[in-house]
């Protein structure tokens, strides 16, 4: 098996490293032998000195791709354009595939799968989605015969350290940002991290694998974690929560919900526990129950391990189908469309503290058919208050007509705050 790789950021570059390093390993494993034989990168300087003897280093991706020596296309380049007509080349020309690029997938997985069942051809990406968590094929092959109904998780480790840093130290969303990015954890530009677009790509992955069908990124509903604000994580913390942003890919009747928002989640349950830049999923399935996976969400190394595994894959000869469909399955469920789910709802209101407020907002409450599970008074803000009400589960559709009159409890001024509830978010031991 004879592997070429386009691009050389830092998961190209410890791909080739950890290969090196552990080569007796990996090719004590491999049925056929696994060499690699060329590097396409826009700065081949970088690349000098770091690949294996007999490389070939070049600045000409379509070059590798076109290359009769080389059997299966490592595509590291993390550009979606490229990226796209590199692996479509790469599937008309009879060679595998190996990529990290979760945008790529997330918006054009249907395409390339579709070209790779015709060639015969894998495309296989277990370093797109949580990296040291070696979620794709725990889905694709060791749940394989259960009926998965829910796939919950944190997948964005820059996401869910600025949310450690602002719930167990205080620190404010900017502050907590930029020591995210002078740790490595957040790109120099963060904003597919905290605008929950990057989580919302890996979720329509899991998604696919999950459910069978191709899942279309347009129907696919994120939010960030720019407009969280500290006091309702402290709140949030005073009822019993922890706050997160939460990646769910769920079944609600005929129809398949994914999207990405923050959300409370019980401080008892194992998310709440997913601290700094780390990633968990719960899975749950007919058969499995709940099954919950936790490990680091990002890094070349961790990245790289996921990546060879792939190749490892590869040389062995396993079979076996790209994403979570196939042509000629039929399509269980209309993918991407959203149907509301009841579920309970944090919602927070600043108001003049004077006398009937709280009967007020519980008579909007009560009309609405709302009832409230908890209820919390701040009044630390001198002549302001905060009312603090979790509801018992609730259709979003329902909270959303009530809102205009809880601001009108509220007055003018002042938002009201809403944040979902996770009711079942795993419980730890």
């Amino acid at each position: 098996m004879k592997a070429g790789i386009v691009g050389f950021g830092n998961v190209a570059a410890a791909t080739l490293e950890s290969f090196l390093a552990n080569r007796d390993i990996i090719l004590a494993k491999a049925r056929s032998p696994i060499d690699f034989v060329r590097v396409a990168t826009r700065t081949p300087s970088r690349a000098r000195g770091r690949v294996p003897p007999g490389c070939v280093i070049d600045d000409d991706p379509h070059g590798l791709v076109d290359d009769p020596e080389v059997d299966v296309v490592i595509e590291l380049t993390g550009n979606v354009p490229l990226g796209r007509e590199l692996v479509l080349r790469a599937l008309a020309q009879g060679k595998h595939v190996i990529t990290a690029n979760k945008a790529l997938l997330a918006r054009h997985g249907a395409e390339i799968m579709a070209a790779a069942s015709r060639a015969r051809r894998r495309v296989l990406f277990e370093g797109a989605v949580a990296v040291s968590i070696p979620i794709v094929k725990t889905l694709r092959e060791a749940v394989a015969a259960n009926r998965i109904t829910s796939v919950v998780g944190i997948l964005n480790g820059t996401s869910n350290y600025v949310l450690s840093q602002m719930s167990e130290h205080s620190k404010d969303f900017a502050t907590a940002l930029a020591q995210a990015q002078q740790k490595g954890y957040a790109e120099a530009d963060p904003t597919l991290d905290i605008n929950g677009e990057d989580a919302a790509h890996k979720i329509a992955l899991l998604a696919s694998l999950a459910f069978g069908v191709p899942i279309d990124f347009g129907h696919v509903v994120f939010k960030g974690i720019t407009q969280v604000e500290r006091e309702d994580m402290e709140f949030a913390k005073r009822l019993g929560y922890e706050t997160k942003l939460i990646a769910r890919a769920e079944r609600a009747g005929d129809c398949v919900n994914v999207g990405v928002e923050p959300m409370l989640v019980s401080n008892h349950s194992m998310l709440a526990k997913v601290g700094g830049s780390m990633n968990g999923i719960l899975l749950k399935g007919d058969l499995l129950g709940s099954a919950f996976l936790y490990g680091s969400g990002a890094g070349g190394r961790q990245t790289s391990s996921a990546v060879l595994a792939d190749l490892l894959e590869l040389a062995n000869g396993n079979g076996g189908y790209n994403m979570g469909f196939r042509d000629d399955a039929p399509s269980t469920a209309p993918a991407g469309e959203r149907r509301s789910l009841d579920q309970a709802y944090y919602v927070r209101l600043r108001f003049q503290d004077r006398a009937g407020v709280n009967a007020e907002v519980g008579r909007v409450l009560a009309n609405a058919n709302i009832s409230a599970h908890s209820l919390l008074q701040d009044p630390s803000r001198g002549a302001l208050s905060d009312l603090i009400v979790l509801t018992h589960p609730v259709s979003g559709a329902r909270l959303r007509k009530t809102l205009p009159k809880l601001q009108d409890a509220a007055g003018p001024g002042h938002s009201v705050v809403v944040y979902p509830v996770l009711e079942d978010a795993g419980d730890a031991p």
